[in-house]
């Protein structure tokens, strides 16, 4: 059965080398059964904003399908795109990675046009003490400290948009196991407790 190839590539190397369209011509020519385009160029890396400009050029130039690609966060980003152009598919990157949660808010905000609530504090531990233990499962080779400090990046982008999230990220940043994960929940609790109390009649802010 043969099997179905597809492409991603960036709309260019830098602003003087635009060349997405006629990179996706090429590709549709090869054989390729879909695209997915980033909207920023090599140059740029993941600064400045993605041009979607360009990707809506790209699906008009191509029979294929294309997926656009870039400063994706919610269902409201994905509606947008699709009105802007004929891309088939939306791709969603980085914001996962501190928003997991994004696919399941994102196909409630489009099956009801109303953002779902966020993920709350208790469904955010709980998914990083399972992303941990799986993490050291797999990691058979390492010892459990040599993974917890490789999850220590991946554990502070969790925090985003949490409130107390910036005491979170400085204790994240110094975890070496899930005993020590485990105490941070739980002193975390004691702590935001404590400073609701003390400031009951202020609003508590997302760090």
């Amino acid at each position: 059965m043969p099997i179905p190839v597809t492409a991603k590539m960036r709309i260019g190397w830098d602003a003087d080398h635009v060349n997405a369209v006629e990179v996706a011509r090429i590709l549709e020519d090869c054989g390729m059964q879909a695209i997915a385009v980033h909207g920023r160029t090599r140059a740029q890396g993941y600064t400045g904003l993605a041009d979607w400009d360009v990707i809506g050029q790209v699906a008009d130039a191509v029979k294929i399908p294309v997926i656009g690609n870039g400063d994706i966060a919610s269902g409201l980003d994905v509606e947008v795109r699709r009105a802007q152009t004929n891309v088939k598919g939306i791709m969603i990157g980085r914001a996962a990675m501190a928003n997991p949660w994004v696919f399941k808010e994102t196909k409630h905000y489009l099956a009801t046009g109303t953002h779902a609530s966020h993920a709350s504090v208790e469904e955010r531990f709980n998914f990083m003490r399972r992303h941990c233990k799986l993490a050291i499962e797999r990691n058979v080779r390492m010892e459990e400290q040599q993974t917890m400090r490789s999850m220590r990046n991946r554990l502070m982008n969790y925090t985003k948009s949490i409130p107390g999230g910036k005491w979170l990220r400085q204790h994240f940043s110094q975890i070496g196991s899930v005993m020590q994960l485990e105490d941070i929940f739980a002193s975390y609790l004691d702590h935001q407790a404590t400073h609701s109390h003390e400031h009951a009649d202020l609003p508590v802010q997302a760090a």
